[in-house]
């Protein structure tokens, strides 16, 4: 099979974008052969653009999509912990979000405030937009050269602390523990939170609140580079405008909310920080339409992810490990 290997016009590293010289004739199996031979290449690859794009095979099925993420990440992790709606629909493959369409989704990395979070995620284009819906990465490298010192520093210095709170009924506000976690059994939670370093505490009509503290920033592991690696952004009250946000702070109030985020001292962090944090994601993002079949593979570490809003159909199914 025959390669070619480019950028998108106009962005230099991030993804790179790998395409079968007869487009629409490379199956998925192709491209499952193609990772599967060249681990090495891909691990090397990801390691210097942060992301890679196989365009131009014929992906179409879940199942084909499961393969060829199991090729890239042989042991796919569940969706524990993840805030975002999501339907499972095959082993540890996912709807990316079900998120409302009309909304935006800041950057992020992919479960940044787990104690282990994924060094990979995996996107595949099941069902191409026909209206916006774009999914923006941006290196992370970047976003933490470019942060402004004295904040980079305050972020860095402190952390993150992350608190969530998960009612216990069929239907609430927001994702209830169960689905959280995926199981209805509390110990199993219990020995999960206790692992994973994470605090919490059971009200008397089941609902579960957390709460952890986690860095803001980090050197990867093995190219030993400084990067941004929070969901301060995503997790604040204030990633809601005005008209949702006041609402919600009357119902809740700030220590009740679904999910809230404080300096790791336990400080307020300012609107103003956030706004900053959020304005250098954005500046710095990359964004291309989505084709049928594409796959997007990413390091989780260094590229953070986010979502357009769109209109009409729209299926980007997601993996991760």
């Amino acid at each position: 099979m025959e390669i070619n290997v480019s950028t998108l016009e106009g962005f230099n590293e991030l993804p790179l974008v790998v395409q079968p010289v007869d487009v629409g004739r490379c199956s998925a199996e192709d491209l499952v052969a193609f990772i599967s031979d060249r681990h090495e290449w891909l691990k090397s690859t990801l390691h210097r653009h942060g992301g890679v794009l196989f365009r131009g095979f014929v992906v179409r099925e879940i199942d084909e999509f499961q393969r060829v993420s199991q090729a890239a990440v042989p042991e796919l992790k569940p969706y524990v912990e993840g805030q975002s709606p999501r339907t499972k629909v095959a082993d540890n493959v996912y709807t990316s979000t079900e998120f409302p369409p009309q909304y935006r989704i800041t950057l992020h990395n992919e479960l940044s405030y787990a104690k282990s979070p994924p060094k990979r995620i995996i996107f595949h284009c099941h069902v191409q937009p026909v209206d916006r819906g774009e999914t923006p990465i941006v290196d992370c490298r970047k976003v933490y050269q470019k942060m402004d010192r004295e904040l980079r520093d305050r972020f860095e210095r402190l952390g993150v602390k992350y608190v969530k709170t998960m009612h216990g009924q069929e239907r609430g506000l927001g994702k209830s523990w169960m689905d959280h976690f995926e199981t209805n059994d509390r110990s199993v939670v219990e020995e999960y939170l206790h692992e994973n370093d994470i605090e919490y505490e059971w009200s008397a009509n089941g609902t579960l609140r957390t709460w952890s503290i986690r860095p803001s920033v980090q050197r990867h592991p093995l190219t030993g580079e400084m990067h941004w690696f929070n969901q301060a952004n995503l997790w604040h009250v204030t990633n809601l405008d005005e008209r949702h946000r006041r609402p919600l702070l009357d119902r809740c109030g700030i220590d009740n909310l679904p999910t809230h985020a404080f300096y790791g001292d336990g400080s307020t962090i300012p609107d103003e920080d956030l706004d900053r944090v959020r304005e250098v994601l954005w500046n710095e993002s990359v964004m291309f339409p989505w084709l049928q079949g594409d796959v997007l593979v990413l390091d989780n570490h260094l590229v953070a992810h986010g979502r357009n809003a769109y209109s009409g159909p729209r299926k980007i199914l997601v993996a991760m490990g």
